[in-house]
């Protein structure tokens, strides 16, 4: 009868049974091979996903490192290819080919015989005519 009497202690005695069995089959499940099955396959979804995740940003920063080896490249290629630089390797290339010409010029002109008609018409920059000093006795 105490317990007619005092509904309250009741109410408590239930309460507390209430929490055991909350608490038991929560560490049932948490215990359970179903629970541990989950947290494997949760485990390897997300080693997989970060895997895929590290080869997308290793993709990304290679395709960066190209792209700014491209744009590195590109910019080279502007500069050697620019005009300043351009008209400076023309002009290079024709005071070369000048200076080959000169020097090929003064080795072909004294193997060349000079014919006397010809020799009259050719001076040189001080007036003598070329070969002048160096005719043949014939």
């Amino acid at each position: 009868m105490s317990e007619q009497t005092n509904p309250q202690s009741a109410i408590e005695r239930e309460l507390n049974r209430l929490g055991e069995n909350l608490g038991n089959l929560c560490r049932a499940m948490w215990e359970s091979e179903e629970r541990k099955s989950i947290e494997r396959e949760i485990t390897a979804n997300l080693e997989r996903l970060n895997a895929r995740i590290n080869e997308l940003v290793e993709k990304i920063r290679a395709d960066r490192t190209a792209a700014n080896f491209k744009q590195s490249l590109k910019e080279a290629w502007e500069t050697a290819h620019g005009p300043q630089i351009l008209n400076e390797v023309q002009a290079g290339i024709a005071d070369t080919l000048r200076k080959l010409n000169e020097e090929l010029a003064k080795r072909v002109q004294p193997a060349q015989e000079v014919r006397p008609d010809e020799a009259a018409a050719r001076q040189t920059a001080d007036g003598e005519p070329v070969g002048a000093g160096s005719t043949k006795p014939e």
